[in-house]
This record gives C-alpha cells, sequence and structure tokens, in this order.
C-alpha cells in the first residue's frame, strides 16, 4: 500500500511517518508533499492508495483541479484542517473524505483513520458507505417551511456541546454504519438525521451513535429522538419540537439521548432577579468572605432544579443578577481591572453562551473564590470605596427610623457633606432620595408577599408616620400601598373599586 502524505508542517510530516512505523501498518511506501503543486505531481505519478492531506493548503482558486486529481489518481483520501468550519467540512465531503480530522489530532484518532482508510482500499467491508447528504424528498425546505411532507418519518436531532465539535461530528456521520440509512441535514450548530419509515429501534440506534461517537471524541454529544404524533405532523414540525426539546440539556447536560415528556412540554414561570432580602444576603456572604455559603447558596439555588423546569433565559438572567452584586463588591474592593475584570468578563460570556448550567456554576464558583482571596488580601492595604461602603449601610440598616446621614458619613470614615456631595456626584442621588428608595423597594415586596397591613409594613420598613409612607409611595410608584398591592395581585391588572 502507498500513502501521499501533503501537509506543510515538517515536523507534523515526520511525526506521521513515525506513527506508521510504530503501529506496523501495511504501508509499504510513504510519499511526503509540503506543497500544493509537488502533491499533484505525485498524485499524477504514483497514483498512491491514500491521500492524506491538509485542506488549508489548497486555495480556493485551486479546488476545482485539486478535486479532479483526487478523483483520478487516489482512492483514499483523509483531510485534515486547522479550521473547524462548516465549509471544510462540505470539502472534505465534496472528495468523499474517510474522515475529516482536527488540528491538533491525537495519534489513536490518526491510527484508526489509517485503519479505516486501508481496511477500505482492501475491501474487506470495514467501512460502511457514507450515509446520504441529500434527498429528492427531504430537503433544508422541509425544516424551515410549512409544507405536506409526510408524517412517515422520524428524526434524531444531534450537537455537540462545543459548536466547534460540528464539523467533526459531520464526518463521522458520513460513515457511521447506520441500521437504516437516514437523510443527513448539517446546521451550523447541529445535525439533523431524517429517517423516512416506522422505525421501532430508533432509540437504540440513538445510543449506539452516542456510544460510538464516544469511543473516538471526547466531546458531550446529545441525540434528541422525535417521532410524529398524528398523520399531520410535517419534518418541520418534528424538527421545532427537536429544537424546544435540546434546550434542556441546560439543566441535564450532555452524554443523553432525550426523548419527548410531559414535564418538558412548557416553562415554569419564576422571577429572575434578585430580591432585597437575596441581594443582602449576598451582600454578607461576600464581605463575610463566605466561600461554604456561598457555595451552598449556588449548589442550592442552580443545581437541584426539578421539572418542569424555568426558562434557561431567565435563569440566566438570575445569574447576571448575582453578577451585579459581584460587580459592587468587586469595586469597593478596587479589583474591577487588570486581571479580574477580564475574568469577570469571561464568566459573564459564560453565562450568556455556556450551554450547561453546572458548568456555567462551576465557573462561576471559582472565580469567587479567586475573587475572595483576593479581597482579603487587599482589604488591609486597599481602601475601601466609601461609596459602596455607605450603599451597603444603608441597605442593612435602612429599616431603622433614625437612619441619618451622619451615621451613615460617621461608618464610612467621612464628614455628611463630603458623603452628601460624593453621592449626589457619582450616583446622581441625594441620601434622602437613595434612603427612599430603599425603603420602598422593600415595602413594595412585603406589600405582594406578605398579608401585612400598610401600617405595619410603613413601620418594618422605617417609617414612623403611616400617612407619610403612603404619599412617598405614591410619588415614586404612581400608586397607592392599596393600588400597589391590588394591581400586583390581579397579575398587572388594576381593579379599582366603587
Amino acid at each position: 500500500m502507498k500513502l501521499l502524505i501533503a501537509e506543510r508542517d515538517h515536523h507534523e510530516r515526520i511525526a506521521l511517518e513515525w506513527l506508521i512505523s510504530a503501529y506496523s501498518l501495511p504501508i509499504s511506501s510513504v510519499l511526503t508533499a509540503s506543497t500544493l503543486s509537488k502533491t499533484m505531481e505525485l498524485l499524477e505519478k504514483e497514483a498512491p492508495d491514500i491521500l492524506y492531506i491538509e485542506l488549508d493548503m489548497v486555495p480556493s482558486e485551486n479546488w476545482g483541479r485539486m478535486t479532479r486529481y483526487v478523483k483520478s489518481f487516489c482512492r483514499r483520501i483523509i483531510t485534515v484542517t486547522a479550521e473547524a468550519t462548516f465549509v471544510r467540512a462540505k470539502q472534505a465531503l465534496e472528495w468523499q473524505s474517510v474522515d475529516l480530522l482536527i488540528k491538533p489530532i491525537e495519534p489513536v484518532k490518526i491510527k484508526h483513520c489509517l485503519q479505516a482508510a486501508l481496511s477500505c482500499s482492501i475491501g474487506d467491508g470495514m467501512v460502511n458507505t457514507p450515509a446520504s447528504f441529500t434527498d429528492d424528498d427531504l430537503s433544508y425546505r422541509s425544516l424551515f417551511c410549512p409544507g405536506e411532507q409526510s408524517a412517515n418519518i422520524s428524526l434524531i436531532l444531534l450537537q455537540t456541546e462545543n459548536v466547534k465539535s460540528i464539523p467533526e461530528l459531520i464526518s463521522f456521520l458520513a460513515y457511521y454504519p447506520f441500521y437504516e440509512s437516514p437523510t443527513i441535514l448539517p446546521l451550523t450548530d447541529m445535525v439533523v438525521c431524517v429517517f423516512s419509515g416506522a422505525n421501532k429501534d430508533l432509540k437504540e440506534e440513538a445510543w449506539k451513535i452516542l456510544r460510538e461517537w464516544e469511543r473516538t471524541s471526547s466531546e458531550p454529544l446529545a441525540a434528541v429522538l422525535v417521532s410524529p404524533r398524528s398523520n399531520k405532523t410535517t419534518v418541520r414540525d418534528l424538527y421545532q419540537t427537536a429544537r424546544r426539546l435540546l434546550e434542556v440539556t441546560f439543566f441535564i447536560g450532555y452524554h443523553q439521548v432525550i426523548v419527548p415528556k410531559d414535564e418538558y412540554e412548557y416553562w415554569k414561570e419564576m422571577d429572575p432577579f434578585l430580591t432585597p432580602n437575596e441581594q443582602r444576603e449576598w451582600i454578607e456572604m461576600l464581605n463575610n468572605f463566605d466561600k461554604q455559603k456561598i457555595k451552598t447558596w449556588m449548589h442550592n439555588e442552580f443545581l437541584f432544579i426539578k421539572t418542569p423546569f424555568p426558562n434557561p433565559e431567565m435563569l440566566r438572567t438570575r445569574l447576571t443578577s448575582i453578577l451585579a452584586q459581584i460587580r459592587r463588591f468587586m469595586k469597593t474592593y478596587q479589583l474591577d481591572q487588570y486581571e479580574m475584570e477580564e475574568y469577570y468578563m469571561r464568566i459573564f460570556a459564560e453565562i450568556l453562551y455556556n450551554r450547561v448550567l453546572y458548568r456555567i456554576v462551576q465557573e462561576m464558583l471559582l472565580f469567587l473564590y479567586e475573587l475572595l482571596d483576593r479581597a482579603k488580601k487587599a482589604e488591609t492595604l486597599a481602601k475601601k470605596d466609601v461609596i459602596e461602603k455607605g450603599i451597603s449601610y444603608i441597605e442593612k440598616y435602612f429599616a431603622e427610623p433614625d437612619l441619618t446621614l451622619e451615621k451613615v458619613a460617621e461608618a464610612v470614615g467621612r464628614s455628611p457633606a463630603y458623603y452628601s456631595h460624593l453621592l449626589m456626584k457619582r450616583k446622581g442621588v441625594s441620601f434622602r432620595q437613595l434612603l427612599a428608595h430603599t425603603r420602598i423597594t422593600e415595602a413594595k415586596r412585603l406589600l405582594v408577599e406578605t398579608e401585612l397591613s400598610i401600617k405595619e409594613v410603613a413601620y418594618q420598613v422605617g417609617f414612623r408616620h403611616p400617612n407619610y409612607f403612603n404619599r412617598l409611595f405614591k410619588e415614586i410608584t404612581t400608586m397607592t400601598p392599596k393600588e400597589y398591592r391590588m394591581y400586583k395581585w390581579n397579575g398587572g391588572h388594576l381593579k379599582r373599586e366603587y
């Protein structure tokens, strides 16, 4: 057997030759080329059994000519790329590549790929005919456009946790030995496999795909399996159902075969924002550098969620609400710059884009541990931001009727006039406005979540005179406390009593 290695990197070529000898593969002759022109010359002259080629060395203007050479002078092709893009996957498919390998490549993957190519060349039947990527009846139009497509189909939707592994998944599916070959429709972030006819073993097929994938890849994979519920079901209906089901991976992770369940049919309603009490709890945990309490809070809040699940986007919003409290803590200790600022932005991106909730929680906790360690070291060296420290003091003692600007200023070590000036300059509000809004925010919560009388609510949030509380509440919210309570209790519809 004759192998041609077309690879620009000298060290890669040497490593490949060493691997072939180390694994005792039945290859009698190894040819190498570092340029496209040399590759084409050796293809025409030597007609190798197997071509191992780096796709990135083929310019677009030479693609057509190189395709003719490949199809004319080579029996089996293994393609390699450093660009994990859909374009590269399509090129590999056009050449009917045995596999598309993504750099950096593990030696065992190269071995398996060469063994598959050799088996195919020898003709012992180890490599299967590629699955169909086109079909006269099933197409991308079937996924996205309403139609009259036959309901006698089923669908498996496959997605890797990291979208960069999709080209590798496409290549894997091209030569995967399906019991019944589907129409494969690759998308930018997933792959849809459409099966015609009744297939009772489709769940077993999905688990087999996961097992075979995990033998060659460490990237987590999830499979969603849906079948028609009536004779009016279209491919588009199944695709939309599968996409919706795929979102539960946010809670249960990958390495899963997901099928429709009643508890997956809808999202549970939730308020994504932290309550004032929760905000104060976070301020206290951070100020006390209490890693264990923070870990317990995060685990209880996010890692034991039962079905029906809340909307993942609502949980992402809740996580950013926590991040806002962390941001204030960073400002207090002047850690909102340099490395910690970059780390903070990475965590923000994790919350927005990571596909699995427990991974977000894990990354947030690691960030918080690092932040608390740095803040503790900086506590005796760096001066706290007096504005944030004063705001924290107000949030802690706002329910005391005799809380004054003088007490807050004394707590932060500044004169009342100077602290008032800083507060207005940095936050654009006076001490009186800040205290009023803090008290009214807590009052709104008590009005909705408890059955305390309006007078009791007024006393609990620091007002001595209920009449003044009523007047200030209406000034800030445009409603009286009674109207606000009825408005919220009636689901956002104000019902006036005459």
